[in-house]
């Protein structure tokens, strides 16, 4: 397992000058384009800034913040990635995990918060257990996914729920020298939505809320909807700083997705804006009273349908809009 930092390199003038027409900075593609995981099971890691790195192919992408205070853990992965997760954050730090973050309750966000957890040391004594083990915190919502039977499925174990959550818009703290600051934002991808933002690092670690390989995942069995998505992905933005006007120049807010490449505002913005164009054409569809079979067929993903879209696998096109028109119909 290796570990390299992103550097940028000076973009020519021509490349300059189109990004200031543009107005977002598309320097980074190319770049961002190599971090893909190479589709293994030995994990990949990013260092995307001098205390920050970013774990691929352990389930979900798993951010990992290092300092004196010990290591900050967005995310836990999947299950049966524990092992090997563990062993890359070892392979970055010596330093115990001190705090998990679940930024929803998706299986392959959270289910390694009880391996991963019994490794560490918690950062505020766990109320509920004698347990000596990493603090995991998450929306409160998240408890009530994790606690709860889907169908056939059992809850998961009560060693993986969060061992702290909150409700506020946000929740804030201090450590490893960086603020921290949790932030709110149910109703986008689940009900149990939540973004981590780093302060001092400028990184924001956006969850499920930002995926640049497909159209988002709105999952409205989970309290997932497309104006919540939206909002999230409009507060994101104005959270994120591009880079402007030195667009030749690293600094910019990294934006750490739940899946796929890192990223920074001028991919953030073309996503808002595709995401916001589609609503609003299912929304006038919706106003002619259009069935949802009709709009299908009207196809009003059409411009963004081969980047974005997929016929096939866990997240398809046709699933995207329907989730969009169900969203937007009058509640009977």
């Amino acid at each position: 397992m290796t570990s390299r930092r992103i550097r940028l390199a000076p973009a020519p003038i021509w490349l300059i000058a189109l990004v200031l027409v543009l107005g977002v900075g598309h320097s980074a593609h190319g770049l961002l384009a190599r971090q893909r995981p190479a589709g293994t099971r030995t994990l990949e890691t990013i260092q995307i800034r001098p205390n920050v790195f970013v774990i691929f192919g352990a389930g979900s992408n798993v951010a990992v913040h290092v300092g004196a205070d010990g290591v900050i853990l967005v995310d836990s992965g999947s299950a049966a990635m524990a092992d090997d997760l563990r062993r890359t954050v070892k392979a970055i730090t010596d330093q115990p995990i001190r705090l998990i973050i679940n930024t929803s309750a998706d299986a392959d966000h959270v289910s390694g918060n009880e391996s991963l957890g019994n490794d560490g040391v918690q950062i505020n004594p766990d109320a509920f257990s004698d347990v000596k083990r990493a603090t995991v915190l998450a929306h409160e919502n998240v408890v009530m996914r994790m606690s709860t039977p889907i169908g056939n499925e059992p809850p998961f174990s009560v060693a993986a729920w969060p061992s702290e959550t909150y409700t506020s818009r946000t929740r804030s703290m201090y450590l490893n020298d960086d603020a921290v600051m949790v932030l709110r934002h149910v109703g986008a991808h689940s009900d149990g939505d939540s973004m981590v933002l780093f302060r001092r690092a400028d990184v924001i670690v956006t969850g499920d809320i930002l995926d640049l390989r497909h159209f988002p995942v709105i999952d409205p069995a989970r309290g997932g909807g497309i104006l919540g998505e939206i909002e999230a992905l409009n507060r994101l933005l104005e959270l994120t700083v591009p880079a402007m006007p030195l667009v030749y120049k690293a600094g910019r807010t990294l934006l750490v997705p739940g899946h796929g490449r890192v990223s920074d505002y001028g991919e953030l913005v073309e996503y808002r804006d595709m995401v916001t164009v589609i609503r609003d054409i299912v929304q006038d569809m919706t106003k002619k009273r259009m069935t949802l079979a009709q709009v299908k067929a009207a196809n009003p993903t059409q411009g963004y349908r081969r980047r974005y879209g997929s016929d096939t696998g866990e997240w398809t096109t046709e699933m995207f809009v329907e989730a969009v028109f169900n969203g937007l119909s009058p509640k009977k």
